[in-house]
């Protein structure tokens, strides 16, 4: 029942800018549930990246199908400019990967640091404190942008992609901190929004791939972990 219900708040606050994994880890220390912090979150979320892919299945099919026909062009001999100027998707393609490389870097390097962060509900609290703050400042501030992926730049891409990276410390919000450093870009706000959603696919996918040896660790049985994924998939 526990699992259920993690599966339950992992799927409503995913997308919403409130982070899904610090209400996780304080929903677990209310329940006490004693789990492998990272481990778990990242198996969790697996069930809502499907949800992502499952919504933008056709952009992420024509994504796919760009990056692996610029990286032919690009042996051909062809520049990587004018490759973009002819493909928009290849160029958001790309793009999407110089996103996911700070949060890849700090997810790696640190690894054991954040498992002992996503055991701390005090430390928690005070990220979703921040969290709010960050988005009160960012809605103060806004001023409407009209960037796409014809205008969007490499700086705008490794600006949020750090700000991805940021988001891994649990509390602080990757939905809501990667569209707000899209809009401090200037993004259209739809775009930021679209953009944020389809990178999360690489960056869990990437976490749930590395943490899949840790799934003995958790001491649940795989069928429950498959119920709480699936429930975060279906809400």
């Amino acid at each position: 029942m526990e699992l259920i219900l993690l599966g339950l708040i992992q799927g409503i606050t995913e997308f919403l800018p409130v982070s899904s994994s610090g209400h996780l880890v304080i929903a677990k220390y209310f329940l006490k549930l004693n789990l492998p912090g990272a481990a778990f979150e990242a198996f969790v979320h697996f069930g809502t990246v499907l949800a992502v892919i499952i919504l933008f299945k056709k952009e992420i099919k024509e994504l796919f199908m760009s990056l692996f026909e610029s990286i032919y062009k690009l042996f051909k001999g062809e520049k990587l400019s004018s490759i973009f100027k002819k493909d928009l998707n290849s160029k958001f393609a790309w793009f999407l990967i110089i996103s996911s490389v700070p949060a890849a870097i700090i997810g790696y390097g640190f690894n054991l640091y954040l498992e002992i962060l996503f055991n701390k509900t005090l430390i928690t609290s005070l990220m979703l404190f921040v969290t709010g703050i960050l988005l009160w400042l960012g809605n103060k501030n806004y001023t409407e942008g009209n960037k796409n992926i014809l205008e969007i730049s490499c700086k705008d891409a490794i600006f949020i992609g750090l700000a991805q990276a940021t988001a891994i410390i649990p509390g602080i919000s990757r939905s809501g901190l990667t569209v707000l450093a899209g809009l401090q870009r200037n993004l259209d706000r739809e775009f930021a929004a679209k953009y944020s959603f389809i990178l999360s696919v690489p960056i869990i996918l990437g976490a749930t791939i590395f943490k899949i040896g840790k799934l003995s660790a958790l001491n649940i049985k795989l069928s429950n972990l498959l119920l709480s994924g699936f429930i975060a998939l279906i809400s």
